[in-house]
């Protein structure tokens, strides 16, 4: 043998990398210019500590999280994108996005979230599961918006 493979061997393997590869790939939804997710809030309530903070500003490309409300900078930033987006019955707006911070503390971490901005607007809650693997996959969002989880916040709107 002149140790080549053959070509059936060589296409099965080309085959199962493309298939791999791709189990741990999320779509991504456009974000729209008025997601119900984008503005500022805050849980002045919450324990101010640097995996979550007390205040979070969301935009299109990025949300900054304050350990304390009243901190006049963050402590740290995120990017993140939408994988999907739906409204139930009762007319909450449900997420599950997927991110990675980008600055100050956990700079590199990454996770997945199921989120919830409630009918009116005014309240966000969120389950998030952070990946120890650093890898995407549709299989680790959480299934359930838990107030028990121990990556479980509640945010309220701000004007400002």
């Amino acid at each position: 043998m002149r140790g080549r493979l053959p070509f059936p061997v060589v296409a099965l393997i080309l085959l199962l990398m493309v298939q791999v590869g791709g189990w741990a790939q999320l779509e991504t939804v456009p974000k729209q210019p008025d997601e119900e997710l984008y503005g500022s809030w805050v849980n002045a309530k919450a324990l101010a500590y640097v995996l979550y903070g007390q205040k979070s500003v969301v935009g299109p490309d990025a949300m900054e999280i304050y350990g304390q409300a009243s901190d006049p900078a963050p402590d740290m930033v995120v990017s993140w994108d939408i994988s999907s987006k739906w409204t139930d019955s009762e007319g909450n707006v449900w997420y599950k996005t997927f991110g990675t911070r980008t600055a100050g503390a956990y700079e590199g971490l990454k996770f997945q979230a199921l989120e919830k901005v409630s009918k009116s607007g005014t309240v966000w809650e969120r389950v998030v599961t952070v990946l120890e693997t650093g890898r995407f996959n549709p299989a680790f969002f959480p299934r359930a918006i838990d107030p028990g989880a121990a990556y479980y916040r509640v945010l309220y709107r701000v004007k400002e």
